[in-house]
């Protein structure tokens, strides 16, 4: 990999030489010296070749370490499943490594363990995730393949994964295996608040299609059979053009023979795009109160559907959210958990990929104080909304993106993640080289439209975990209450 190039004036402020700068919830000594520069990055580029599948493969040579890992996009996804049998998509993933036509699951274990290499396969991410500070994710919706190992194991940990890709055997017995083992995690799951609010939250926000399931259902489960993924699998673990990148110890000219090499029979596709609408944040402000009896705490979840990976209020949203709810600098740590003591954890965050869209903020709290709590939360974001950002604290928000982005870029994994996020997205070729600059240009205005815009208020959706006898008429004053139970989920 080509040195990473930061650049900065290095004119350094001797902060500790100017009054202590107040804000709400915050005193900052100014003891630290900080630069007033932008800082300016240039990402080293991966190398792009086309296999003879049609894989599209991003290479990062990088000779810091002895390793190489490998991640290959494939069209299985939750969001594939049929209609009404959630949960496809996850056995097939979770089945595959359990045998081959010429290997037994333990076999294939050990064999790895004696490469000291990992070969995962995932399903990818369908509804599931997506709250503030509890996952944030829901993904690009698509399954991945991932092969990491030593350089000089890397072609053999290949073999292994190449032979578990073109001949996987599903086995009966741990198919039936695996069915027992989910029978017991559903029903575990029932008992979480924090999967309950999460489940509910995505049936109010995508309730018209597959995004709106979290997991398997036990109605899916007791349906599900060896043919339902069989047929998954002969559909959609195909390569059908799909991204791959591949970081490490290799050259170019190596990645492309043993990829060619491994993955030259792997043929099929294409497949068509998975395509679901992009919808307007709920006009209408509601309360989802799922009753628990008998909980002595309340799980809430504020949320509303905003923007997607590609908005041109990204950037803006991620410096506002960085002065609202990202990491314990942020407004709603020091006032919800630190100033009002409510909770042990508060944050908001933006699910922006290419099928999961919304804003969300989350927290649970002791149940006698999830009135006062709630308030307080609207509050914020009320105040937001409403009131400019002040000059000190914006400036601080900014130079913690611009700190965690750099310190990303020192793994060269994550350096290629950035560009197959690029490619995956279609952002501009400077994208990642000028995201420092478009960060340090956010302004006050800026967030405060932003907020304005995403940011629920008049609109925003409640989801309650709780006990329904000792929250349900205190609810009743944020808006229209609809219960429900953990057994209806």
């Amino acid at each position: 990999m080509k040195p990473l190039v930061i650049s900065t004036l290095f004119a350094f402020v001797a902060m500790a030489q100017e009054p202590a700068v107040s804000f709400r919830g915050m005193t900052r000594m100014n003891r630290a010296p900080v630069s007033n520069e932008v800082l300016k990055v240039k990402l080293p580029r991966p190398v792009e070749r086309q296999l003879s599948n049609g894989i599209r493969l991003l290479i990062l040579e990088s000779h810091r370490g002895p390793t190489v890992t490998l991640t290959i996009s494939m069209p299985s996804s939750p969001l594939r499943d049929p209609a009404g049998l959630p949960g496809v998509a996850e056995a097939t993933a979770a089945l595959m490594m359990t045998g081959t036509k010429t290997r037994t699951a333990r076999q294939i274990s050990e064999t790895l363990a004696d490469l000291g290499a990992t070969v995962t396969f995932s399903s990818g991410a369908g509804g599931g995730g997506g709250r503030g500070g509890r996952g944030g994710g829901g993904g690009e919706g698509g399954g991945t393949i991932s092969v990491s190992a030593l350089s000089e194991n890397f072609d053999a940990a290949l073999a292994v994964m190449s032979d578990v890709l073109l001949h996987p055997s599903f086995p009966a017995d741990e198919f039936e295996k695996w069915k027992t083992r989910q029978r017991s995690a559903i029903e575990q799951a029932r008992t979480s608040p924090t999967g309950l609010g999460s489940e509910m939250l995505m049936k109010v926000l995508y309730p018209s299609d597959a995004r709106q399931f979290t997991r398997l259902t036990g109605d899916s489960l007791n349906k599900l059979t060896r043919d339902n993924l069989l047929e998954h699998y002969k559909q959609f673990y195909v390569p059908s053009g799909e991204l791959a990148g591949i970081v490490g110890d290799i050259t170019p000219r190596d990645a492309v023979a043993a990829l060619e090499k491994a993955l030259g029979a792997w043929k099929g596709g294409p497949v068509a795009k998975i395509t679901l609408p992009v919808s307007p944040p709920i006009a209408e402000k509601k309360v989802y109160l799922v009753s628990r009896p008998g909980s002595v705490q309340t799980d809430l979840v504020l949320a509303n559907r905003a923007i997607d990976r590609t908005s041109a209020d990204y950037i803006a949203c991620l410096v506002m959210n960085q002065v609202l709810g990202s990491g314990p600098a942020a407004r709603l740590f020091r006032i919800i958990r630190e100033e009002k003591g409510y909770t042990y954890g508060v944050s908001s965050s933006f699910t922006a990929t290419r099928y999961l869209q919304h804003f969300s903020s989350s927290m649970l709290v002791r149940t006698e104080v999830t009135e006062p709590a709630l308030a307080d939360l609207l509050k914020e974001f009320k105040e937001i909304r409403d009131v400019p950002v002040p000059k000190e604290e914006l400036e601080g928000a900014k130079r913690t993106l611009v700190a965690s982005f750099a310190l990303g870029l020192e793994n060269p994994a994550g350096v290629l993640q950035r560009w197959m996020q690029q490619r995956e997205f279609a952002l501009p070729a400077d994208y990642w080289d000028t995201y420092t600059e478009k960060i340090a240009a956010v302004t006050a205005e800026e967030v405060a439209r932003v907020a304005k815009k995403y940011v629920p208020y008049d609109n925003v959706q409640i989801i309650a975990v709780g006990d329904g006898a000792k929250i349900r008429e205190l609810l009743k004053k944020f808006g229209p209450v609809e219960e429900s139970t953990a057994d209806s989920q």
